[in-house]
């Protein structure tokens, strides 16, 4: 009569079917072939692990029609998820001009959606306020239940840790009783392109917004780079002028605070991105502080997101050209440079996207950091 093996051959197994769990809440759907790269199991166990993780419910497979709508790009094949019934996380963005909550479950599917103006000046325990009035709001018009809530991811204006990211994590912990992971917002978009948007399954991805403010974020291997301090990905306070205006930072000339310039210059930037001469001269200095950020991480993709975008190639052909111009070779040769896909809920989905790649037990090293 056969045993239960509960010796070193079941924890195996065990972690076997953790690394394939961690893949597809982390990554999204994915096909055996993917799994199989990113968890480098061979065909044969990965095969095996997958029957019964979908005999236990654990996941869930989709055919090629409906990979096709999940996926979104390429040749159409099965892929595997999370079972969307095991859980859901919230992102939040809190950011300068707008309030704006997101809804998904561990499938990495959109639930819900929705946001809010709000002033500059808005008080922040006011703008958490918001943000839970947004999140009652979804959970009644569409039904959802939070018992299931792995943790809410959050994205703040400024730097982490920071007195502010205390506020929000503990008014949000308190509320909802669950892990609250708090990052910069710009940070979060970043992981949100490499999750769902311009570049979702590459491995390494540096990302740049040109808004009001400029800020950046890196993201490797579908993990967001915090930096020791918290900092990591502050593009825009990269001086392209030394002998320019000082900036909030104690810089002078940061790409932050010449891009402040014009903009102040033009009156906005709907008249700035009609102004041929002055994106070509912004283009030419973003390309050169991404040239100097590409030629220390070497990324797969640049993704460029913001208002300033809209200019379009008036922007993008200065950048290209001076980010090739000082690159190394073998770091200009692979690259891709590409506009932002993500809108307004970018920050939240990537706060969604928080919590999915941060482990419960990581949940108490980032409370502790905000503090």
């Amino acid at each position: 009569m056969a045993t239960k093996s509960f010796g070193p051959l079941r924890l195996l197994r065990e972690t076997h079917e953790g690394r394939v769990l961690t893949a597809l809440r982390t990554q999204g759907p994915l096909t055996r072939a993917q799994l199989a790269d990113q968890t480098g199991l061979s065909r044969a166990t990965l095969s095996s692990i997958v029957q019964t993780l979908l005999a236990n419910q654990a996941v869930t497979e989709a055919g090629p029609s409906e990979a096709a709508a999940i996926r979104g790009r390429g040749r159409p094949v099965s892929v595997l998820t999370l079972n969307p019934a095991g859980g859901l996380a919230v992102g939040m963005d809190l950011g300068h001009r707008r309030i704006q909550v997101t809804v998904a479950n561990v499938a990495h599917e959109i639930v819900a959606s929705d946001g809010i103006a709000c002033a500059e000046r808005t008080p922040w325990v006011r703008r958490v306020q918001l943000a839970i009035d947004l999140v009652d709001g979804l959970t009644t018009r569409h039904a959802i239940s939070l018992s299931s809530l792995a943790g809410l991811g959050v994205g703040i204006v400024g730097p982490v840790p920071s007195d502010r990211a205390g506020l929000v994590r503990d008014a949000l912990a308190g509320r909802f009783g669950v892990p609250v992971f708090v990052d910069n917002n710009t940070r979060l978009a970043a992981l949100a392109e490499a999750t769902w948007g311009a570049a979702a399954g590459v491995e390494s991805v540096l990302y740049l917004r040109l808004s009001y403010g400029v800020g950046g974020g890196l993201v490797l291997g579908g993990r967001l780079l915090a930096g020791a301090g918290g900092a990591a990905g502050e593009l825009g306070h990269i001086s392209v002028d030394r002998d320019g205006p000082r900036c909030s930072c104690g810089g002078r000339g940061c790409l932050e605070r010449y891009l402040a310039s014009l903009l102040d210059e033009y009156g906005g930037f709907d008249e700035l991105i009609q102004a041929a001469g002055a994106m070509k001269a912004a283009g030419t200095c973003v390309g050169e502080v991404l040239a100097a950020a590409c030629n220390t991480v070497n990324p797969e993709v640049v993704v460029i997101g913001g208002e300033l975008t809209g200019a379009g190639e008036d922007l993008f052909r200065p950048l290209r050209a001076a980010l090739r111009g000082h690159t190394h070779t073998q770091v200009h040769r692979s690259l891709r440079v590409t506009q932002a896909e993500l809108g307004y809920d970018a920050a939240a989905r990537g706060g969604i996207a928080l919590v999915l790649t941060n482990p419960p037990e990581e949940a108490e090293w980032r409370r502790t950091s905000c503090s």
